[in-house]
């Protein structure tokens, strides 16, 4: 989906994940939020749908989406009281992590950045291994950790080698991401 697009109608995430992105005067790419199945697509739905997407929507791993319409959907809140109570319940989850990733941003060093970034992605995306580390669920880079903070890939790379001397974090493989949770506190 693209900054301004008209939103049709409402996209369910199934499987996969999707990056919520604007783009800076220089055409960077600043994550805003990262969603995870069953998220509902785009934001816009929840403020009436009468608006033009305000960001882009990308996925960041082969994804499959349900596609409903807006008016199906509210026909559906309506009848099913308990199906409004758990969209509001995920939106309002979803706004909070959105505050908080913003609140990070505010942080005055990048390294306090960057622990926000790892922290959101532990607690958000990833999956407990049988080590007690948890994995981030989708490859993750040096770049895509630069476009969640808003520094450049190479104060991302510092940094990330800094946290995996700490044992805060390790990379197995390349863009495979595992998280020392009790290191991370």
């Amino acid at each position: 989906m693209f900054q301004g697009d008209p939103p049709l109608d409402v996209m369910v995430l199934k499987t996969g994940i999707v990056k919520i992105y604007d783009l800076d005067e220089q055409g960077n790419e600043k994550i805003l939020h990262i969603l995870k199945p069953w998220a509902i697509l785009p934001f816009v739905f929840f403020s009436g749908n009468q608006e033009a997407t305000r960001w882009f929507y990308a996925a960041l791993t082969d994804s499959d989406v349900g596609i409903v319409s807006y008016d199906k959907l509210m026909a559906q809140m309506k009848a099913d009281i308990d199906l409004a109570l758990l969209l509001i319940n995920w939106f309002s989850t979803e706004v909070h992590e959105l505050l908080v990733r913003l609140s990070s941003l505010g942080k005055t060093n990048t390294r306090d950045k960057m622990l926000a970034a790892i922290k959101f992605l532990a607690v958000n995306q990833s999956i407990i291994r049988h080590s007690g580390w948890e994995r981030v669920s989708f490859p993750v880079n040096h770049q895509l950790l630069a476009d969640m903070t808003g520094m450049t890939r190479e104060s991302a790379a510092i940094i990330m080698k800094d946290l995996k001397d700490e044992q805060i974090i390790r990379q197995p493989r390349m863009t495979i991401l595992e998280i020392n949770p009790a290191k991370l506190d």
